[in-house]
C-alpha cells in the first residue's frame, strides 16, 4: 500500500523521494528509504524473498459439548442465485456433521505467508486456553488455520490475478482438508460435509479477500477428490487489517494531485494502478474503476461480504500509517453523515496518561458499529465522479461492520517529537475525550450516542507529534523477515487481543467484554 500525509514543510522533501522511487521498491521499503536517509539508520529494512511453503495449524478439536448450538452461518454469493436477498444469519449447516472451521490468513502488497505468522500463533494460543486440545476428529467442531502463499512473490499483477489465485487456493485448501478428514474417519456414511470460512486480511490481503469470496461457489466441485460428498461453505467472520478499502487515490498520507496518482500507479505496475483508480485510460470510468465496483456492485461484491456473520476492520488512528490512512482503512468519508455507534464507551475518553497507568487495552482508541442498511445497498451508485468516494462509504458502512481504531504511538520505534506549535497544547486523544464527553452529556444512555462518518474522519486524523509511521507493520506484528519482526514486536498486543475475540466469534462462545461480540 501507499500513503502520503504529512505537514506541508515535508511535502516537497517526500515527493522527491517518491519521485526518484524505483519500481523494485515496496511502498514500505519506500518508506524507510525515506526516514533513513532522513538520519535514522538503524531502522532500515528491506523487503525478503521467502520460498513458498505451506504452513497450516490445526487448533482444539476438543468437543464443544452437546449443548452449543449448530453455528449459524449463510451461504456464500453463488453466481446461480444472483437474484438472492441478504441472509440475516439465519440459515444454519446440517446437524449430520459438525462444522470445520477455516480461517484464512492473507499478505498485503509484497509481503509473504510469514507476515501473519504473529497472528497465527496468537490464535493458537487464544483456542488452545480456552479448550484442552485433542487429536483431530471429524465428529468434533475444528478450528484450522491456513497462511495463504500463492501470493507470495505476485502481488504486482492486479487485484483480480491476487484475488484468483487466492480463491483457488482456499478451495483446493479446503478439498485437500476434507478429504483428509474423511479417510480418517470410520463411518464412510458421510455424504455432506459443512464447512465455515474466516479471514483475516492484511493490507493489500483485505481486498484480496473481498474479491476472492465473489469467486468461491456455496458448494465445491468434489467429484475428482472426495465423490460422492457434498462440501457446503458458509461465511463466518470477515476482517481487515489496514486495508485500503476506498483505495489510495485521495487517501495518500501527503495529498498530493491527481496526476501525481496517477504517476504512482504507473511505478507500482497493475496493482497500483488498481489503487490509485487510474487503469491507464484518459477518462476513467465506472468500468475501468475497480475499487469503486467492488464497493458499490451489490450482485458480484457486496451480497457475498453481507453474508458474513461478522465484518470487522482495524485502522491506525492519528497518523501513525504511511501506506494505508485512518480514512480508507475505515472506509470514511468528511461528506458522509452515516451513523457509527460507540460500542463499549467505558473504554474511551481516556487521555494518554490514563491510557498508559494500567490499561489493559491502551492501543484501543475507540470501537463502533455500523447497522446494515440494504436499501443503501442496492441501490445504484452515483454516477459523477466527484460523489463516488461518498458513495464508496456509505454502501461500505451499510454491510454492517465494527470498526476498531488503534493508536500506537506509544509502540512504534524510533523518536517521537511534539510539533513546537502545539507543546503543552491539547492532545489528540483528548479533543476525542472531550467530543465524545460532550456526546454522553447530551444522551440518555450510552447507546443512544451516535458519531457520524465525517465526525470520525475529522477526530481520528492528525496528531500532535512527528514520528516514524510505522503503524502499518506494527499493528499487525508483521514478521516476514527477522528484521521486520524485532522491529514490529510491540504490536504483539494488539493481535493478541484480535486473535481473542477471532476465535469467541468463530466458534460462538462466550466471554463478558469481548471486543466484537456487540456486532
Amino acid at each position: 500500500m501507499l500513503g502520503l500525509q504529512c505537514k506541508n514543510r515535508l511535502t516537497p522533501f517526500f515527493l522527491v523521494k517518491l519521485l526518484t522511487v524505483s519500481t523494485k521498491n515496496s511502498s514500505e521499503a519506500f518508506v524507510y528509504q525515506v526516514l533513513t536517509q532522513g538520519g535514522i539508520n538503524s531502522l532500515s529494512a528491506s523487503v525478503l524473498s521467502v520460498a513458498p511453503q505451506t504452513h497450516m495449524t490445526r487448533l482444539g478439536g476438543s468437543d464443544l459439548g452437546s449443548g452449543v448450538k449448530a453455528l449459524s452461518t449463510n451461504e456464500l454469493y453463488s453466481t446461480a442465485k444472483k437474484d438472492a436477498e441478504i441472509d440475516n444469519g439465519k440459515s444454519k449447516p446440517s446437524n449430520s456433521d459438525k462444522t470445520t472451521h477455516f480461517v484464512f490468513l492473507v499478505h498485503g502488497w509484497l509481503g509473504n505467508d510469514l507476515e501473519m505468522k504473529y497472528l497465527e500463533s496468537a490464535i493458537e494460543t487464544s483456542t488452545k486456553a480456552k479448550y484442552d486440545s485433542q487429536p483431530l476428529n471429524p465428529k468434533q467442531e475444528r478450528l484450522v488455520v491456513h497462511r495463504t502463499i500463492d501470493n507470495n512473490g505476485h502481488t504486482k499483477d492486479g487485484i483480480v490475478e491476487g484475488a484468483t489465485r487466492l480463491a483457488n487456493e482456499i478451495k483446493d485448501f479446503i478439498l485437500k482438508d476434507t478429504a483428509e478428514q474423511l479417510n480418517r474417519d470410520e463411518d464412510s456414511n458421510i455424504h455432506e460435509k459443512h464447512v465455515s470460512i474466516s479471514f483475516v486480511g492484511n493490507s493489500l490481503g483485505g481486498l484480496y479477500a473481498r474479491y476472492a469470496i465473489s469467486l468461491i461457489p456455496a458448494e465445491l466441485d468434489t467429484d475428482k477428490i472426495i465423490p460422492n460428498t457434498r462440501v457446503v461453505i458458509h461465511s463466518n467472520v470477515f476482517c481487515t487489517t489496514a486495508t485500503p478499502h476506498l483505495g489510495c487515490a485521495s487517501h495518500t498520507y501527503i495529498a498530493v494531485p491527481r496526476i501525481v496518482e496517477k504517476f504512482i500507479g504507473k511505478l507500482l505496475s497493475k496493482t497500483g494502478r488498481d489503487l490509485m483508480r487510474s487503469d491507464g485510460q484518459k477518462k476513467l470510468t465506472k468500468e475501468d474503476d475497480l475499487i469503486y465496483e467492488m464497493c458499490t456492485d451489490y450482485e458480484q461484491f457486496l451480497l457475498p461480504l453481507s453474508k458474513f456473520q461478522k465484518r470487522i476492520a482495524y485502522a491506525n488512528a492519528f497518523g501513525t500509517d504511511f501506506q494505508v490512512p485512518t480514512n480508507t482503512a475505515a472506509f470514511l468519508s468528511e461528506e458522509s453523515t452515516y451513523s457509527h455507534c460507540p460500542t463499549d464507551p467505558s473504554l474511551f475518553g481516556k487521555d494518554n496518561d490514563e491510557m498508559k497507568n494500567g490499561e489493559e487495552y491502551s492501543f484501543i482508541v475507540a470501537m463502533f458499529t455500523t447497522e446494515q442498511n440494504n436499501d443503501i445497498l442496492k441501490e445504484n451508485g452515483s454516477k459523477e465522479r466527484k460523489h463516488y468516494s461518498l458513495t464508496m462509504s456509505n454502501k461500505m458502512d451499510a454491510l454492517g461492520w465494527t470498526k476498531v481504531f488503534i493508536d500506537v504511538r506509544d509502540i512504534i520505534p524510533g523518536p517521537r517529537f511534539n510539533y513546537p506549535s502545539v507543546a503543552g497544547q491539547t492532545t489528540r486523544r483528548q479533543i476525542w475525550s472531550n467530543f465524545l464527553q460532550k456526546k454522553l452529556s447530551t444522551s440518555n444512555a450510552d447507546n443512544d450516542i451516535r458519531v457520524t462518518s465525517q465526525d470520525l474522519a475529522r477526530l481520528m486524523n492528525g496528531s500532535e507529534t512527528l514520528g516514524i509511521p510505522m503503524g502499518h507493520q506494527v499493528m499487525v506484528a508483521n514478521s516476514k523477515s527477522k528484521r521486520y519482526s524485532a522491529m514490529t514486536a510491540n504490536g504483539k498486543p494488539v493481535m493478541d487481543k484480535l486473535a481473542n475475540d477471532l476465535v469467541h466469534s468463530i466458534l460462538k462462545t462466550e466471554e463478558k467484554g469481548s471486543l466484537h461480540d456487540q456486532s
